[in-house]
């Protein structure tokens, strides 16, 4: 088996337009009580990488921000934005959509429960999830696959205009620099464009995004030429392109 680091994950959609998410302290609650290490450890089986809230991960090379600081798992800070927000429970609807999701959202729950929250989980079938339930609900979960670059992936999931923004997360600077950064030539500048704009979700939208799955290949000896891509399996879904096979 071949693991490869990836872009590829499964969050929590905290509708930023509605109650409970448009308090930015339920959300920073939400977004503390992630054990993000255990979940890569114990539910991905060690393979995955640790999330920080925004979609581009290392495996976007040279357009993750690495100089923005991980958010821990810390619940004590959890405690004190949810008691700040003065709500003290939540229903979260999940589906599985994503490897190790579910797991991870119960892991959230009991953690959740060691300070005094209650949040109730509705699991519901992949069946119409993504026309009744994803971006409807108020706590949904998601599945993205990862994009070739980091303002694509950027633009399709957290642009004001973009229609698959599950957040419904709004910001003018995010917008500006989206846009912006596609005509700057200077790479540098261009990575200190795309450095603020993951800080900027990191820190105001309703993403919850505990960890980066890898994408898994199974190998045979006699199977050559497929490339591991972390866009997704057997060579980004091209393997007949490169693909062949030995005798």
């Amino acid at each position: 088996m071949v693991s490869t680091p990836s872009g590829l994950y499964g969050g929590i959609c905290i509708l930023k337009n509605t109650e409970p998410g448009s308090n930015d302290d339920f959300v920073k609650g939400m977004q503390f009580i992630q054990d993000r290490e255990r979940v890569v450890r114990s539910i991905l089986k060690g393979h995955g990488t640790v999330g920080n809230d925004h979609p581009i991960g290392p495996a976007y090379g040279p357009d993750h921000c690495q100089e923005l600081a991980q958010r821990p798992f810390d619940p004590d800070q959890a405690k004190f934005h949810l008691e700040k927000s003065g709500h003290t429970s939540a229903e979260l609807f999940v589906a599985p959509v994503a490897p190790g999701l579910l797991e991870t959202c119960l892991l959230m729950q009991a953690n959740l429960k060691k300070i005094g929250f209650d949040l109730a989980i509705k699991q519901v079938p992949t069946d119409g999830y993504w026309g009744a339930v994803w971006m409807k609900e108020p706590m949904n979960v998601v599945s993205w696959n990862m994009r070739p670059t980091a303002n694509a992936m950027l633009a399709i999931q957290f642009a004001s205009a973009s229609s698959w923004n599950d957040t419904f997360w709004h910001d003018e600077r995010f917008d500006h620099l989206l846009s912006a950064q596609l005509a700057e030539t200077d790479p540098s500048v261009r990575h200190e464009m795309l450095c603020e704009m993951q800080t900027l979700v990191h820190n105001g939208s309703g993403m919850v995004i505990p960890a980066h799955t890898n994408v898994l290949d199974g190998v045979n000896d006699k199977i050559q030429g497929i490339p591991n891509v972390p866009l997704g399996a057997v060579g980004a879904y091209e393997f007949v392109e490169f693909a062949w096979l030995e005798e």
